[in-house]
Parts: C-alpha cells; structure tokens; sequence
C-alpha cells in the first residue's frame, strides 16, 4: 500500500516540476501550485492509509507550497527612484481613461505600460500629447503588439522589432531619469492556446532572452509573458517581480480574490537588472481586464 501511495504522490510532483520540452507537460508544469495543493490533500488523505508516510509528505509538501508562494521571502518595501505600472487592459476594455487618470495622471507612477491597447481608441491619449511622453500614440507607429507607454521621463530611444510576422516581436525603449539611461524590453506574446502559438511564444522569449544578454547599464523588461516564472522557456535571470510577491498571481479565469490566490498564474513579470534595485512589487484589481496591475519601483543608486 505504501509503495502505491508513495508511487501516486511521486507522479504529482513529478508532473509539478517536469521540464519536458512538450506542449501539454509545459501546460500541466504552469499549474504548479495547483498540483502542490492537490499533493497536499493527497498527502492528507494518506494519513488514514499510513500515517508515518502520510505525515512526511503533509510536511514536504506544505514547504514545498510555502517555497513556491514565496513566504519564506521578506519583500523589499524602500521606496525607489521610479515608479512603474504595467498591465494587460484587455482590448475591449471601456474603462481606460479611468485606469489612465487612477494610475499616472493621478498618481505618482512615472511609467504606465499598457498591453492589449486596442489601436482604435489612441484619441483617448490625445490630451496627454505634450504633457507626457507617449510610445504607441503616432500615427505611423500605431501601438505595436498592443503595447502604450506614456511616461513622465522622456524617451530618448525607440525601437520596434518584428520576429516572423507583423503580430511578434518585441519593443525597445530608453528612458531618461535625470542623468541615468534606463532601457527596457516590451513584449506580450501570444497565449499559448495551441501548439502553434506556443511556439511562437517561445521562440519570442528565445530571442528577448538574446537581447537581454546586450542590455547594459540599468535595465528592466515588462510584459504578459503568457508564461510562468519556473517554465524552462521563461528567461535566464533571478531578480523579477514575481520573486518579490507573496502568493504572487496576476491572472485567473475566474475574476475573484479568491480565485486569483488559488488559481491564478503570475504570467504579467518584470524582470531587472542585477545593479537594479526592484522594491514595492504589489497587485491589484483594476476594471475591465481579468489581469491585475503590476506596480514596482526601481532605484539606481546602489549600481
């Protein structure tokens, strides 16, 4: 009986933490916190099976559970030199004059990162022309990838890279904060409904993860990466947004707090530069997306 239990809970954790180059076991992979939980009411039940047994893997999967939510973790809560917001609006969204006004106009946010911009409502952004610095707003530019950037700092740089097709590819901006050049990558790739678009998705953070290895000075990268920090395709680097935040999630298809703290996927992440100081990473709601806000700040001065 043992050696079954033992057999069943083994092929949990395996599935969990699999790095099989496949469609379906990155899928099953991504829900890693969900199969961690599912061990731990495994583990439970096995208590009244073998309860030597059962008690060790109630033990090794709530330090599992606790390592992969990020409690053993102490956020870094300094405040920083500058401001970032980014979040996946959804193109239908009707709220996003409000979302503007609520996260930069109104706030002390330096950068706001839109995704899914629908290009159709760029006149929302007409009266912030010459107030703020946009990326996305001209007309021959459009928003590429469905990605708007206006920011309180001037863009002194900016660079559109298409991959295979005009959908994929990437964007790259440098920032100017008082004397210090910061540069980012931007980039949302396809959500991995099919085998196809898993492989674009792919093959796009392949060619990021090249371009990071260029960055220089300080840098950050923001996106909906349609993808989970432990995925063997995510990219090579340690100091991201979602090593900072506890129970850290930003999407869910059901639209709760609940759902977001059980279900949800940290696939919105920023990832920076190792002389780059990441600090107040947090989430919240915001109307008419089923992705939450992603807010951090950066500092320099430890570089």
């Amino acid at each position: 009986m043992n050696f079954i239990l033992f057999t069943l809970y083994s092929c949990i954790l395996i599935l969990a933490f699999n790095q099989v180059d496949n469609y379906w076991f990155d899928l099953i992979a991504s829900l890693r916190g969900q199969l961690l939980a599912f061990s731990l009411l495994f583990a439970m039940a096995c208590v009244h099976k073998a309860k030597k047994f059962g008690a060790v893997c109630v033990v090794f999967s709530t330090v599992l559970i606790f390592h992969h939510y990020n409690y053993f973790n102490q956020a870094d809560s300094q405040p920083g030199d500058i401001k970032i917001a980014q979040a996946n609006v959804h193109y239908s969204n009707p709220y996003l004059t409000d979302i503007i006004n609520t996260q930069l106009v109104n706030s002390d946010n330096d950068i706001l990162i839109l995704f899914e911009f629908n290009d159709t409502q760029r006149h929302l952004l007409s009266e912030l022309k010459g107030r703020y610095h946009l990326f996305g707003y001209a007309e021959v530019e459009g928003a590429p990838f469905g990605i708007i950037v206006i920011s309180k700092h001037p863009i002194i740089q900016k660079q559109i890279k298409y991959l295979d097709n005009p959908k994929l590819g990437f964007v790259k901006l440098n920032f100017l904060f008082k004397d210090t050049v910061v540069s980012t990558i931007l980039l949302h790739p396809p959500s991995p409904r099919n085998q196809l678009l898993w492989e674009q998705r792919n093959y796009l953070l392949s060619q990021v993860d090249k371009q990071m290895l260029q960055l220089k000075g300080h840098w950050f990268i923001a996106g909906d990466f349609n993808t989970v920090p432990w995925s063997r395709y995510f990219l090579n680097h340690n100091n991201s947004c979602s090593q900072q935040g506890r129970n850290y999630a930003s999407w869910s298809a059901v639209e709760n707090k609940l759902a977001i703290s059980l279900a949800g996927l940290p696939i919105d992440n920023c990832i920076v530069s190792q002389g780059t100081r990441l600090s107040g990473v947090h989430t919240q709601v915001i109307k008419g997306s089923d992705h939450h806000l992603l807010s951090y700040q950066l500092s320099f001065s430890t570089y």
